[in-house]
């Protein structure tokens, strides 16, 4: 798949509503309408050409649908819940996320529960597309208890759940995912931020998960994951990258003999108007994509609307390569 990516008119894309996904890791502010109760939102509409080894094809595509919901009972006390729709996911409207927060403004430790996203992984990104650590290390859509300790610049938490994995004859509440950062500012031009990750079964992970479907999701031995991360951020210069890893090989199923593991590095640059431009080399060992580069252009066309275009090169894990253009229109309310 040597081929140039030809280029594509999209222009249909100017009436529709989109939220930028590229660098947005945090949860925006929600909105208030209602004393006690807030809610925001995002929509990303996106055309795209992939050219792979000669065969291509296009798409016009609802990328994503969410709203973010957040009700507040006591200064303590909050539920909050993320209904998502992924036309190239799932494609039905999904409680993402469910989950009731407990943490006092003057005490730094803090308790959740509920069905929440795990903290394994941070896939901090300045591209439309998903990084590989994401792909391989995100793990959503379990019931979880999460206690921790929040107070500037460290965040500590530790986390337990039912994995989908089980061993055989089990039904357990069987791994644990552990995470610890930092972030903050030095004077006015420095701003980092830092972090570790620990999950006990790497293999209930949504990129890895599948390989365990046609043996009833049973292992016979957890494999856990680690991931570490850092961002720097020089002026308008930010520099990301991310190692996200299996911590043995794999004994049994589809994945035996195998350690997964990927990694992300990423500069991103935002000029004195609003342009923003960001490039991406990645790669990963034993998963679908063996190597990933390229670049992603945004501009604001209003405070809470970007348009922006990615060239993304791949070269697949059976010697198979492609190329994709990617324009998205992105909308926060």
């Amino acid at each position: 798949m040597n081929t140039v990516t030809k280029s594509i008119s999209l222009s249909c894309l100017a009436v529709l509503l989109a939220t930028p996904s590229f660098g947005a890791d945090n949860k925006q502010e929600k909105k208030e309408f209602v004393k006690g109760f807030g809610f925001s939102g995002l929509v990303e509409v996106e055309g795209s050409y992939i050219d792979s080894d000669g065969d291509s094809s296009s798409d016009l595509s609802l990328a994503t649908f969410e709203l973010d919901l957040e009700a507040r009972v006591a200064d303590w006390l909050s539920a909050y819940a993320v209904l998502l729709y992924e036309e190239d996911g799932d494609d039905e409207l999904l409680v993402d996320e469910a989950y009731i927060s407990m943490k006092k403004e003057d005490m730094p430790f803090f308790a959740e529960a509920g069905r929440m996203t795990q903290v394994f992984g941070h896939f901090a990104t300045g591209m439309i597309s998903d990084p590989l650590t994401l792909e391989l290390g995100e793990t959503k859509h379990h019931a979880t208890l999460r206690i921790g300790y929040e107070a500037d610049p460290v965040t500590a938490s530790l986390a337990v759940l039912k994995g989908d994995v089980q061993k055989p004859g089990k039904d357990d509440i069987n791994t644990i995912v552990a995470a610890i950062g930092a972030e903050g500012e030095v004077g006015e031009s420095f701003r980092y931020a830092l972090g570790a990750s620990w999950i006990s079964n790497i293999a209930d992970t949504d990129g890895l998960q599948d390989a365990y479907e046609p043996y009833g999701h049973e292992t016979s031995e957890f494999v856990g994951g680690y991931s570490v991360y850092g961002i720097a951020g020089i002026g308008s210069f930010e520099f990301r990258a991310e190692y996200l890893t299996a911590a043995d090989t794999f004994s049994d199923g589809d994945l035996a003999g195998l350690q997964p593991q990927a990694c992300n590095f990423e500069i991103g640059y935002d000029f004195p108007f609003p342009l923003h431009l960001a490039f991406r080399y990645a790669g990963a060992d034993d998963f679908e994509v063996e190597e990933q580069y390229g670049a992603t252009l945004a501009y604001d066309l209003a405070e809470e609307a970007t348009l922006a275009l990615e060239y993304l090169h791949m070269k697949n894990e059976d010697s198979t390569k492609s190329d994709m253009v990617t324009l998205q229109l992105a909308m926060e309310f």
